[in-house]
């Protein structure tokens, strides 16, 4: 129906789009065969982090945390699950881009105006269990602004953004599932959103990493 929101999985996405390594076939350096021996990683795991993030930050024993386009994920998103052995999924290469083209699909094919979000599942900090990132999106603002509307006693917002992609990447992923559940896409209906055509990127989603609290937190905490 018009103004769904279709939400397709990263891995699928990469999947289809061939964003997969045979292990055996990655080259390791010097200094991912350092970090893999500190962290008890594979070391051709740890060269595939390496090269997949913008930054990697210290980890812990099995995982480095990657920065990448503005998403911090363990091992930068680099996935083993549902894919056959010696073979590992990246993220997709240009998902904004695939993200617009899946509209255009969309609307040239059915003629459905939808929005699109390709989505991944996420660990939040202190938290049990996955939610859902949107790796991309396409169709409606990514995030709304709140700031400067009032709350229910009439404060005036001075901080608050509205993640409208990731929630509704949590909403899919809780649909589509972890394990077998074999279902690589989801729908959300009735989602109120503000619709843009312009073209959108990771900047559009993410927090400048020296502006993130959490790091900023842990940083002033280590000084």
């Amino acid at each position: 129906m018009h103004d769904d929101i279709v939400i397709i999985s990263s891995k699928y996405l990469s999947i289809s789009e061939g964003a997969v390594v045979r292990i055996k076939d990655v080259k390791v350096g010097k200094k991912a065969r350092r970090l893999a021996d500190k962290y008890g990683l594979m070391a051709e795991l740890t060269e595939l982090v390496l090269k997949e993030s913008d930054h990697v930050f210290p980890g812990v024993p099995g995982f480095l945390l990657g920065v990448k386009d503005g998403t911090i994920a363990p091992n930068a998103g680099i996935d083993k699950s549902n894919i056959p052995s010696g073979f590992v999924v990246l993220y997709p290469r240009q998902p904004f881009k695939s993200a617009k083209v899946l509209r255009q699909r969309f609307f040239n094919d059915l003629g459905l105006n939808v929005g699109i979000v390709v989505a991944d599942s996420r660990l939040m900090p202190m938290r049990i269990g996955t939610v859902g990132v949107a790796i991309a999106n396409a169709g409606f603002e990514p995030v709304e602004d709140l700031r400067g509307k009032k709350d229910l006693f009439g404060r005036t917002l001075k901080v608050t953004f509205k993640a409208v992609a990731d929630s509704i990447a949590t909403m899919g992923v809780s649909v589509m599932g972890e394990a077998n559940e074999s279902t690589p896409a989801a729908v959300v209906r009735g989602m109120k959103t503000i619709p843009t055509e312009r073209s959108l990127s990771w900047r559009d989603l993410a927090i400048d990493l020296e502006k993130d609290i959490y790091r900023r937190g842990f940083l002033e905490r280590n000084s």
